[in-house]
C-alpha cells in the first residue's frame, strides 16, 4: 500500500455531511430509518442512528484522506472477529441490501466510504475510577481481542497513523507546538530513551494486528454498583505492531492514585500476562513504551490546538484530559525503569 505522510489523515478536517443526507442514504442502501445524532471523532464523520423499534447503530464516513484500502482492513478486521466468535463485544458490520460490506457517499470531487456497524451499549470508562479487579478484567479483554486477531492479515495493516508508536520519531516535528519549555524537554526526553532502549528492540518482537486505541472512551462498561466491561468499540487506529505496544498503550490510561501510581498498571498487566504470557524482552521494554504513549498524547494535542480551529469539538474534549497524561508522567518519570521492571514481574510472578 502506497504510504501518506500520517499528519494528511489525522490533520485533513472530518467529513461535514448533513444529517438529512446521511439518513437518505443510509435508508436507500440499508433500509434503516430514525433519529441521527452526531458524535464526537477524530477524523471520520460519525452518527449515531436510532430506528423507531430502539435498534442503535453507529454510521461511520471515512475520511477522504484515508486510503480506502484502510478503511476495508477496519471492515473486513471486524468481520474476522466476528467469525471467530470473539468473547469480547465489539461492533459488528451491518450489510447493505445488496450484501455489501460499505458503501459510498460522494461529496466536494471526493468519494467517502460508509460503513454502518451495531451499536455496543454501556458507558464509556472515562470518568469513572477503576480499581483494582476491573483493571485485571481489562488486561483480560485486551488479550481476548488480540487472540481473536492474532491470525488476521490485510494489505491495509500498514496504514501510515500518526498514533504508531512504531513511527514516533515522526513527533520530534511536531513538538515545538508544545509551548511549556521544560513538558517540551520531558516528551523529548521520553522520545530520547524510546529511540536509544526500545526502537532498536522493536523488530525482534512478536507482531499482529492490534486495537492501538483502548483508552477510556473505547472501553465500555456495565451499569450498575459492579462495573464490569460491557464492550470495546473504535478499531479505526488499528495496524500491524509488535503485541506490547497494545499493552503499554492500555496501561498509559489507568492511572492510579499519587500514592501508588502503578496500582492499576500492574494489575492490567497482571490480567494480561494471566490470559497470555507476556514475554521477557517485552516487558523489559514496557517502561519505555508507556512513557512513550504518554509523551505522544500530550505532544499530538498540542500540535492538533494549533492546527484545528479553536471550536473543534476533537481538540476541545482532548483538552479536558491533557492534564491528566501530563500528571501521570511526571509520577512514572519519579520511577526508574529498574523499579518499574521490578514491580511488573513480581505482580505477574515472573
Amino acid at each position: 500500500m502506497q504510504q501518506c505522510d500520517p499528519l494528511d489523515v489525522i490533520a485533513s478536517p472530518p467529513p461535514r455531511f448533513s444529517v438529512a443526507d446521511i439518513g437518505r442514504l443510509i435508508g436507500e442502501q440499508y433500509g434503516l430509518h430514525g433519529e441521527l445524532v452526531s458524535l464526537v471523532s477524530e477524523r471520520d464523520q460519525n452518527v449515531r442512528l436510532t430506528t423507531a423499534d430502539e435498534q442503535r447503530y453507529v454510521v461511520k464516513i471515512a475520511n477522504a484522506a484515508e486510503h480506502e484500502i484502510t478503511t476495508d482492513f477496519q471492515i473486513q478486521a471486524l468481520l474476522h472477529m466476528q467469525n471467530n466468535s470473539c468473547r469480547v463485544a465489539v461492533p459488528r458490520i451491518i450489510r447493505t441490501h445488496d450484501g455489501a460490506v460499505a458503501t459510498i457517499m460522494r461529496g466536494a470531487d471526493v468519494r467517502h466510504l460508509v460503513r454502518v456497524v451495531s451499536y455496543v451499549a454501556g458507558r464509556p470508562l472515562e470518568g469513572i475510577s477503576p480499581d483494582v479487579r476491573f483493571a485485571s478484567e481489562l488486561g483480560a479483554c485486551l488479550a481476548e481481542i488480540n487472540v481473536a486477531l492474532r491470525d488476521f492479515e490485510h494489505p491495509g495493516d500498514s496504514q501510515s497513523l500518526l498514533w504508531d508508536m512504531q513511527r514516533a520519531s515522526d513527533l520530534r516535528r511536531l513538538m515545538t507546538h508544545i509551548g511549556d519549555h521544560d513538558l517540551q524537554a520531558t516528551v523529548q526526553a521520553c522520545l530520547d530513551d524510546f529511540e536509544e532502549r526500545a526502537a532498536p528492540k522493536l523488530p525482534e518482537l512478536r507482531k499482529q494486528v492490534i486495537h492501538n486505541d483502548l483508552n477510556p472512551e473505547n472501553v465500555l462498561v456495565t451499569e450498575g454498583d459492579r462495573a464490569g466491561i460491557a464492550g470495546v468499540i473504535d478499531f479505526g487506529d488499528m495496524l500491524r505492531a509488535p503485541l506490547i505496544i497494545d499493552v503499554a498503550i492500555a496501561a498509559s490510561y489507568l492511572r492510579g492514585k499519587a500514592e501508588d501510581p502503578l496500582e492499576l498498571l500492574a494489575s492490567f498487566v497482571y490480567g494480561y500476562d494471566a490470559n497470555t504470557r507476556l514475554e521477557d524482552a517485552e516487558v523489559d521494554l514496557l517502561y519505555d513504551l508507556v512513557r512513550m504513549r504518554l509523551a505522544t498524547t500530550i505532544t499530538i494535542l498540542h500540535w492538533r490546538l494549533a492546527a484545528r480551529r479553536e471550536d473543534d469539538a476533537y481538540a476541545l474534549k482532548s483538552l479536558q484530559g491533557a492534564g491528566g497524561a501530563e500528571r501521570f508522567l511526571a509520577r512514572i518519570n519519579a520511577i526508574s525503569a529498574a523499579e518499574f521492571k521490578h514491580r511488573i514481574r513480581q505482580q505477574c510472578g515472573h
